[in-house]
C-alpha cells in the first residue's frame, strides 16, 4: 500500500534536505578558506622575512649591490627550495642558451672537454665546422688558461662558462699540446673568434662485419634528423642489427627521442605523462613504419631522462633487449616556463610512463643483460677512446643481438673492423 506525504511534510522535508546542503556547502567553504588564508598568510610571512633582510643589508651593508644579480640569486634561491631536485631558475642569457641548445645549436668555441688530474681542461672533441676547428684546435689538447687566467685558479664550472660569449667575441686560449711523433709537447697561444655552431649529436659505424652501431649523446630538435640520415647509410650496408648507445646520454628533447622510436616500433603509444590530479596524456605515438631489424640498447647509471624511456620502449615492447648497467631514474616532465624579463624557470609537472605505462621515476630502467665496465675503461669511455673490442658492454650487446636472430658476422674480441659512417659530439660542450 503506497503512502502519501503530506504537503506540510514534503516542504519541511525540502527545507532539512536544503539546509544540510546549506550546511555543508558553507564547510567545505570554510575549510577552503582556512586553507587559502594559511596560504595567504604564509606567503605574507616570507615577504615580510625577505623585505626585513632586504631592509638590514641596504641599511648596513658596506659594499655595493648588484641589483640584478640579487634579483637572479632571490630566484634561484625559491626555486630551489621548492624540493624539486631537477627546478631551476635561467637567467635571460642562460635561457637563450638553453633555447639555442635544445634546437641543436650553440654560440661559443665549440669543444667538448673533461678536467684532466691536474685541473685544466682537456679537449676530447672538438665540433665539425665549430670556431675551434677552424682555429686549429684538436682532441688531446689541454686548455690550461683562459684570458690570460689560469684554468686551476677558476672552477671547472666558470672555466666552461667562459668558453661561451657573444657571437664575435674574441677568447685567448693558453693551450698545452701534446708531444705527436718526435715532437715535443709545447705551449701554444690560440685566439678564438666564437660564432654560433650545430651540435652533432648522434655518430655511426658498422661493428664486426654488419652490426650498425649508432651513439647518442643527447636528444635534441635536430637528433631525429641525424639519426636518419644515418640509419640510412647503415640500412645501405645491409647490417643485420642495431646496437644504440645510450651510455652518459644526458636526456633532452623527449620529442626528438620520440620520433626517433617511431622508427624502431609498431604502431603504440610510445610516451603519455601523468599529470598531478593523476590523469594520464598521451604524449607521443608511433606509427606502423618500424624497421625489422633486433635491436640492443645500452645504457648505464648516466643515462637520464628521454634515454630511459627510449630503453625501457624498446625493452617493453620486446623489439629489443637493454643491456649495461640500470638507470637513475629520471622520469619527470619538465616545464620551461618563461617569465616577463625574458628568463624563464624550470619545474617538474608530470611523470612520464612507458609504453605499457609504467613510471620510471626515482626507480631507473632494469637491464636485461647487467655488464659492468672498470674504472679504466669509464675514463676511456668518457673520453670517446674506448675501442669496441675492449668494451665489454658492446661485446654484451653483440651477444643480445645473436640471441635475436642476428647473423652476427665477425666475432667479438676478434680486432674490429670498424667502418665509421658520420661523426657525434657528446653533451659537455662550450
Amino acid at each position: 500500500m503506497s503512502r502519501k506525504i503530506s504537503l506540510g511534510a514534503g516542504i519541511t522535508l525540502a527545507a532539512v534536505t536544503a539546509a544540510v546542503t546549506v550546511s555543508l556547502t558553507y564547510v567545505y567553504a570554510m575549510n577552503s578558506f582556512n586553507d587559502k588564508m594559511a596560504d595567504i598568510n604564509e606567503r605574507q610571512s616570507m615577504y615580510a622575512k625577505l623585505s626585513e633582510i632586504d631592509q638590514k643589508v641596504r641599511q648596513d651593508y658596506v659594499g655595493v649591490l648588484d641589483e640584478t644579480k640579487l634579483s637572479d640569486a632571490i630566484c634561484a634561491g625559491y626555486m630551489a627550495g621548492i624540493g624539486d631536485a631537477q627546478a631551476q631558475y635561467l637567467s635571460a642569457e642562460k635561457y637563450q642558451e638553453y633555447q639555442s641548445g635544445s634546437q641543436g645549436k650553440s654560440t661559443g668555441v665549440g669543444v667538448l672537454t673533461v678536467q684532466d688530474d691536474d685541473g685544466n681542461m682537456e679537449i676530447i672533441d672538438v665540433m665539425p665546422g665549430s670556431p675551434a676547428e677552424l682555429s686549429g684546435l684538436k682532441k688531446g689538447d689541454v686548455i690550461v688558461s683562459m684570458d690570460d687566467k689560469e684554468i686551476i685558479r677558476l672552477t671547472y664550472g666558470e672555466a666552461l662558462n667562459r668558453l661561451n660569449g657573444a657571437a664575435g667575441s674574441v677568447v685567448k686560449l693558453g693551450v698545452l699540446r701534446p708531444a705527436e711523433d718526435e715532437e715535443e709537447a709545447r705551449t701554444l697561444s690560440v685566439s678564438v673568434t666564437r660564432a654560433e655552431y650545430t651540435h652533432k649529436s648522434i655518430s655511426s659505424s658498422v661493428l664486426y662485419g654488419n652490426v650498425g652501431y649508432l651513439r647518442i649523446s643527447a636528444f635534441r630538435e635536430n637528433s631525429a634528423g641525424q639519426f636518419e640520415e644515418a640509419l640510412s647509410a647503415l640500412l645501405q650496408q645491409n647490417v643485420a642489427g642495431l646496437v644504440i648507445d645510450l651510455r652518459n646520454n644526458s636526456g633532452g628533447d623527449m620529442a626528438a627521442a620520440a620520433e626517433i622510436l617511431d622508427r624502431l616500433l609498431p604502431a603504440c603509444t610510445t610516451v603519455s605523462s601523468k599529470n598531478k590530479d593523476g590523469t594520464v596524456q598521451a604524449e607521443y605515438t608511433s606509427k606502423a613504419n618500424e624497421i625489422e631489424l633486433p635491436v640492443a640498447v645500452l645504457v648505464n647509471e648516466s643515462s637520464f631522462g628521454a634515454a630511459e624511456l627510449f630503453a625501457a620502449d624498446i625493452q617493453e615492447s620486446q623489439k629489443g633487449m637493454v643491456v649495461g648497467r640500470n638507470t637513475p631514474g629520471y622520469g619527470r616532465k619538465i616545464e620551461v616556463a618563461p617569465l616577463s624579463d625574458g628568463s624563464a624557470i624550470s619545474f617538474s609537472v608530470a611523470e612520464y610512463l612507458t609504453l605499457k605505462g609504467k613510471s620510471f621515476d626515482g626507480t631507473g630502467v632494469s637491464v636485461n643483460i647487467e655488464t659492468s665496465l672498470s674504472e679504466e675503461q669509464m675514463a676511456l669511455l668518457k673520453r670517446n677512446d674506448l675501442a669496441p673490442e675492449e668494451d665489454a658492454q658492446i661485446t654484451a650487446a653483440i651477444a643480445a643481438l645473436r640471441s635475436q636472430g642476428a647473423a652476427v658476422q665477425e666475432e667479438p674480441g676478434a680486432a674490429s673492423s670498424e667502418a665509421p659512417v658520420s661523426g657525434e659530439e657528446s653533451e659537455t660542450q662550450e
